[in-house]
């Protein structure tokens, strides 16, 4: 069986790019993440409720959608893995400036759950395959490759969404892949991973 990339995208606070090409420059929005949730035309009122890195999250998975056709697998047949190094930090420091204040937000609290982002996207796209949020740098992938790999061969999954997005203070860097079975691509590897994210 050969495991391919079959699509992937990164987002930073200069530019959204897909498969290596920039897709938007961002380095003029305000907002960057308002901005690409109207450029993409995503139908999703619940997105303005949302946190901000489930915001990103959801917004990535948009761009890869958008690039592939996902219709072929079945709604428990797609695997998610995301890695994070700030996870919810932003929405707990909301919600216990909020705690201090006397005025608990539970429409804040319910951010408070660093994988809430694969929560929304399992429920925009309908999915309930595995899925799995580890709190590290990005700096090293392995986690999620192995992750994706072991779903994979031990076909747990068809495919896999799977990378590392982190949002706090201002700062957005996301990057995603899209892993599938014997699809044309990149050959799925460590090293591959990690090359098309540096780019």
């Amino acid at each position: 069986m050969k495991l391919v990339i079959d699509t992937y995208c990164t987002i930073t606070n200069s530019s959204a790019q897909v498969n290596g090409a920039v897709k938007f420059n961002l380095s003029n929005s305000e907002n960057i993440l308002k901005y690409l949730y109207q450029e993409l035309a995503i139908d999703y009122p619940k997105f303005y409720k949302m946190d901000n890195i489930s915001k990103l999250g959801l917004i990535g998975v948009e761009l890869i959608k958008g690039d592939c056709d996902l219709s072929e697998f079945k709604e428990d047949e797609i695997g998610i893995a995301f890695q994070t190094k700030n996870g919810c930090l932003e929405s707990d420091n909301n919600h216990q400036h909020r705690v201090d204040e006397k005025s608990p937000s539970p429409a804040i609290f319910v951010y408070t759950l660093s994988n809430i982002v694969i929560g929304e996207i399992s429920i925009r796209n309908k999915w309930f395959g595995e899925s799995a949020l580890f709190i590290e740098d990005k700096s090293n992938l392995n986690t999620v490759y192995q992750f994706a790999k072991l779903q994979l061969t031990m076909n747990k999954s068809e495919a896999c969404i799977i990378g590392f997005l982190d949002s706090f203070k201002g700062e957005h860097e996301l990057g995603f892949a899209l892993i599938r079975k014997n699809g044309s691509g990149i050959e799925f590897n460590e090293e591959n991973l990690e090359k098309i994210f540096d780019n």
